[in-house]
């Protein structure tokens, strides 16, 4: 072959190299649109998310008279908040009520979903269905079927009137802390068993019959194997119901009476009867910046490295 005739062919090897493959298009597209597969979901939290508590920091800092906002920079309202000692009270209340709320709606719904994951195998789903179901109906009713339980003449004073261990109605089972606190752990069980049985029903029988081989009991195998596993969905169950119950203001209003009020109220109030939207955002604005310092406090406490592998 001569040296004109190998010149063409050689042109014709190198474009064939430069040329996109398949494989190569076809990777080259999906990182491309890897690159805007986000934005939808970006663009979801910033315009719902973050837009909103924006313009509620910059109302926080804005002044009202007679009910009408002014944009004048003032640090009135937080210093007004943090002078009341009624606030004080309330905002300390109703991080107890939740926090504590939070913690044994888990210790329900995360020993409840163990229970069912090792015992009724077979039966899972559908008693999760059963754990899940007062999800279906409106959060209205279902707090306000509380008040009938704890009433004065409601089906708990009944019972135990007839049963003889109280002579007349006790009247501290509604209307006070107790009731909200009843109330707000029956709101967050579903979800704090939710988020346990996600993660324990993914742990592989294997890892308890290696434990049992090993010699560990019930107990042992619950602690060295379940509780490193299951550490970051009380972390979740946690947030999640401390989330909910944090900025309640139906639970205290309906079972709560004036023992039982907490901030979500007080908020209600500012923006509602008083029209006072800067006082109000504030406020939420104080509630808002505790309430994600217990989030990431119990996130902290609840990280966990173990990693399961199918």
């Amino acid at each position: 072959m001569s040296a004109t005739d190998a010149a063409p062919r050689a042109n014709a090897d190198a474009d064939a190299d430069s040329r996109p493959t398949p494989r190569r298009s076809a990777k080259a597209k999906a990182t491309f649109w890897g690159r805007f597969r986000g934005i939808p979901v970006i663009g979801w939290v910033l315009l719902f998310s973050v837009l909103p508590n924006l313009i509620l920091v910059v109302y926080s800092f804005w002044t009202s008279t007679l009910g009408t906002v002014k944009p004048t920079f003032t640090l009135e309202n937080y210093g007004q908040l943090i002078g009341q000692e009624a606030t004080r009270i309330l905002l300390g209340r109703t991080l107890m009520l939740a926090s504590l709320s939070a913690v044994i709606a888990v210790v329900i719904g995360f020993l409840t979903a163990y229970a069912v994951i090792r015992w009724f195998p077979k039966q899972k789903l559908f008693l999760t269905i059963l754990v899940i179901i007062p999800l279906w109906s409106s959060f209205l009713m279902r707090i306000f079927s509380w008040k009938v339980i704890l009433g004065e003449e409601g089906v708990l004073n009944t019972v135990l009137m007839q049963l003889g261990l109280i002579q007349q109605p006790a009247s501290v089972l509604l209307y006070s802390q107790f009731s909200v606190l009843i109330a707000l752990v029956y709101v967050g069980i579903p979800y704090a068993y939710l988020a346990a049985f996600v993660t324990l029903d993914r742990i592989p029988n294997r890892l308890y019959e290696a434990s049992s081989d090993l010699g560990a009991n019930g107990f042992v195998t619950f602690w060295k194997v379940v509780w490193p596993i299951g550490r970051p969905a009380v972390g979740l169950g946690f947030v999640l119901v401390f989330i909910i119950t944090y900025g309640d203001y139906v639970t205290p209003s309906l079972v709560g009476g004036f023992d039982g009020t907490m901030v979500g109220s007080l908020v209600l109030q500012a923006f509602g009867a008083l029209n006072n939207w800067p006082l109000g955002a504030a406020l939420a604005v104080i509630t808002l910046v505790s309430g994600l310092v217990v989030v990431a406090i119990a996130t902290l406490l609840t990280r966990s490295r173990v990693v399961l592998e199918d």
